[in-house]
């Protein structure tokens, strides 16, 4: 694997990590009962979630990528 590739599917992995984390941190925020943890909604968990799981696909697809060109 290029060096390259190996930043991008590290940044993929941890981003994707992060969508984790904030989908767990959406769980928590709707068990309570204001909806809210940590200062932020279930509303904004969420879309931080899908963000980091858009990102960390996209970084995933580029490491592939660079990996095949072999840049």
């Amino acid at each position: 694997m290029t060096p390259r590739a190996r930043l991008f599917a590290n940044l993929g992995r941890g981003a994707l990590a992060l969508g984790f984390l904030a989908m767990l941190a959406a769980w928590i925020s709707a068990m309570t009962t204001t909806g809210a943890w940590l200062g932020f909604t279930t509303a904004h968990w969420f879309a931080d979630a899908t963000v980091m799981a858009l990102l960390g696909i996209g970084g995933l697809v580029d490491a592939l990528v660079h990996a095949r060109t072999g840049e």
